[in-house]
């Protein structure tokens, strides 16, 4: 019993412990989208809590997917097992492709990225610059809305010190210029 009892907690520490700095509890629940915390800050995730992405190439509304064969690879779509997804957390339109059960957000197909190796991963971000995650209400994260929304990482490196002020105890010279007659130049013109 006792065993049992401390087997249960340690379960349940270890699943806490795992879950920090990582993504956020992922509201799909079994379901086929949700959303998650990241880096990027909160976009739509697949069932498992990967990353979805766009593809630049794909036309909205066309109700085909332009990553194919070996893209797929890469990208593997992200599908429903119904033509009526199971979703949480997503405010944008979510429907279908007939066809393949792919998930379309806002008419666009969806993708996660086999690049992504555990929940939170925005490894496809920005890649070819044609890849990008999927806000809620179904925005392409570029690094346009990125900037609005004031998410952009920084380029450059946090500093890990202050720097200092140096006080300045005497005042700098500054040695007077002389005053410089103007010569008298003919111009072209003769005057």
């Amino acid at each position: 019993m006792i065993k049992k009892k401390f087997g249960t907690r340690l379960l349940f520490c270890l699943t806490l412990l795992v879950g920090v700095n990582t993504i956020s509890p992922v509201s799909a629940a079994g379901g086929d989208l949700g959303v998650g915390t990241t880096t990027l800050g909160t976009i739509i995730v697949d069932g498992k809590g990967m990353s979805a992405y766009y593809y630049l190439p794909d036309v909205p509304n066309s109700g085909v997917s332009s990553c194919t064969g070996g893209c797929l690879v890469h990208w593997p779509a992200i599908t429903s097992t119904s033509v009526a997804p199971l979703v949480q957390g997503v405010t944008a339109k979510v429907s279908v492709i007939p066809t393949s059960n792919q998930i379309l957000i806002n008419g666009r197909p969806i993708y996660t990225f086999a690049g992504d190796q555990k929940v939170g991963d925005v490894n496809g971000q920005g890649i070819g610059g044609v890849w990008y995650v999927i806000s809620p209400a179904g925005v392409e994260l570029n690094p346009t809305e990125l900037a609005k929304e004031g998410s952009q990482p920084s380029a450059s490196p946090t500093p890990t010190s202050t720097p200092t002020a140096h006080k300045v105890t005497t005042k700098p010279k500054v040695k007077s210029k002389k005053k410089v007659k103007p010569k008298k130049v003919s111009s072209y013109y003769g005057r």
